[in-house]
């Protein structure tokens, strides 16, 4: 079956500029992260002989997340071993992939563990510098020094993704890229990682088989991989994964992602060594946890699946990434298991951390769900009910999580027509998610029925894929009038679905650049880039479409309203 195509256009190139002294710290503002007291004031005395002037600590991954997104710090110092199983690299990788670091922002890793090089030799993106312990204060500022100096050759590139300008910044980096230098391959290894944020998975694999003749590269192995899982080529992507594992065995990326192909092919128990075996080497990630008990319980293994969604719960609960859907799914389990008192604390947490609707919605099905176990059939029928209609009542279907957590609940309370028309509208708005089909499987499959939940699947499945390549053949035979209307109706049936909805902004300003200012298509194109934002605000193609949307409107000037 063929894949859903999506189709952009180029922007105009533009370029600021930005410089700065390297030598000169008395104006840049500085976070030092270190677990030891001692470290945090040995690097404060030291800084400021350097001249430092603003200077934050923080001991934990924890403080320092919070200490980042209050604050635009220009330099960072980690320590790489902060602490029960965490890591510098790891803090880096979520600030970068949250948006939360600042591109100008110097990243250095402090380390004595010289194994922390081996794992950023296979990063897709890495720290600035690495500086190895012990070291002296002049060791430190000539890495500084250095880092700096390399940002401010990365400026534009910076500038542009800051922007949000993910082509012009392939474009600089392919200009470095032909000028050469010591810092030559960075730039190659930044151009790989803006492609696969703008999702080219096809140029990603181009370019990293050709740089694997020439050299061994780690990274560009982990590149490959990523693309070649998202073009579903799943046996060379796992290949590839666990030849870093092999090679590297701490770089935990390759872990999740060689568990994200076995679950792809179908094979839970492997996703689920491979899960465990990342584990037990990082204990304190939330969305590794999350993710072994997803699959444990996927693949029957009832007392892992239901340790990994404690320890889940229990990490995210001072974080900034809890889901409620962590504590819908545990409480599923502990339902299973008799635990009825703990599931309903649990359910008592989720409504009152959590405001949303549809926590509401699950909370209510999971109560009707002991009551029923308990019963009490004609108080569970009401609760039922209840929660139903307020389920009708939702503007927007809930996330896979929470919708697969009620759908679960809905067939144990005999709900089948409820639960298949849930499963039905959660497809549609996430038909390329694995994880969620692999879902909808497993809970037929347990209901003796699993011939319906491909046929479900598949359905869904064929109907977006139509709809979508209809539209983009009449975009790309010129009829862009005609491809906006239709990615507009489907956005209408289909809101949550991205490719949809990065489909639907694409048309609507194509025909706008093509054939002049559309005053009703620029004010759709603005609903729907901040529905995107809310959905997946750092999605590389969803930024994309928002700066062209921009330049759109620049374009036909300023005074332009919607």
């Amino acid at each position: 079956m063929s894949a859903v195509r999506p189709y952009s256009f180029s922007n105009p190139p533009y370029l600021d500029t930005a410089s700065a002294d390297p030598d000169d710290l008395s104006e840049l503002k500085f976070l030092a992260i270190d677990p030891l007291a001692d470290m945090r004031t040995t690097l404060g005395m030291t800084l400021g002989q350097f001249g430092v002037r603003q200077l934050d600590f923080a001991s934990r991954s924890s403080d320092a997340l919070a200490l980042v997104k209050r604050n635009d710090y220009d330099v960072i110092l980690c320590e790489y071993d902060l602490g029960h199983g965490a890591d510098g690299l790891f803090l880096f990788d979520e600030l970068r992939r949250h948006d939360l670091l600042k591109p100008s922002c110097a990243f250095l890793i402090m380390t004595g563990e010289r194994r922390a090089q081996k794992v950023m030799g296979a990063a897709e993106l890495v720290p600035d510098a690495i500086v190895l312990k012990p070291f002296t204060g002049e060791t430190l500022f000539a890495r500084l020094q250095r880092a700096l100096r390399r940002k401010r050759r990365f400026q534009p590139i910076d500038q542009a993704i800051l922007r949000h300008d993910f082509l012009q910044a392939i474009s600089l980096c392919n200009h470095e890229i032909k000028q050469g230098g010591e810092d030559m391959l960075e730039f190659v290894r930044m151009k790989t990682h803006l492609m696969l944020r703008i999702a080219d998975w096809a140029g990603v694999r181009d370019l990293c088989r050709t740089l694997l003749t020439r050299q061994e590269l780690p990274w560009a192995k982990m590149a490959l991989g990523k693309a070649l899982y998202e073009m579903k080529q799943y046996g060379e992507a796992g290949l590839l994964f666990q030849n870093v594992i092999s090679e590297h065995e701490l770089v935990l990326d390759a872990y999740d992602w060689l568990a994200r192909v076995k679950q792809a092919e179908g094979d839970l128990a492997g996703a689920r060594e491979v899960l465990n075996r990342a584990v037990q080497r990082s204990p304190f990630v939330v969305e590794r946890q999350r993710e072994l008990g997803d699959v444990a319980w996927r693949s029957g293994d009832i007392t892992t699946a239901t340790a990994a969604l404690k320890e889940t719960v229990q990490l995210s609960k001072y974080s900034f990434w809890r889901e409620p859907a962590d504590h819908g799914r545990l409480a599923e389990l502990l339902i299973q298991q008799g635990e009825v008192a703990e599931a309903r604390k649990l359910l008592a947490e989720a409504r009152k951390s959590f405001r949303q609707p549809a926590v509401s919605v699950m909370s209510e099905l999971l109560e009707a769900d002991i009551q029923a176990r308990q019963g009490d059939q004609g108080a569970a029928q009401k609760r039922v009910e209840m929660a139903l209609a307020m389920l009708e009542r939702l503007d927007e279907p809930p996330d896979p999580a929470l919708g697969m957590t009620m759908a679960r609940t809905c067939m144990a309370l005999g709900q089948e027509e409820r639960a298949a028309g849930l499963m039905t509208r959660l497809l549609q708005n996430h038909h390329d998610n694995p994880a969620l089909a692999g879902q909808v499987r497993a809970l037929y499959a347990a209901a003796g029925k699993e011939g319906q939940g491909a046929a479900l699947i598949d359905a869904v499945t064929a109907d977006i894929v139509q709809l979508n390549n209809e539209a983009v053949q009449l975009a790309q035979a010129g009829d862009l009038a005609a491809a906006a209307e239709i990615f507009l109706k489907a956005v209408a049936d289909m809101p949550a679905n991205l490719q949809v909805l990065f489909n639907a902004v694409n048309a609507l300003l194509a025909y706008v650049n093509r054939h002049g200012w559309h005053a009703s298509y620029m004010e759709r194109a603005e609903a729907l880039l901040a529905r995107i934002q809310s959905l997946a605000p750092t999605h590389g193609r969803g930024l994309q479409l928002a700066e062209i949307y921009r330049k759109t409107r620049r374009k036909f000037g300023a005074s332009q309203t919607g």
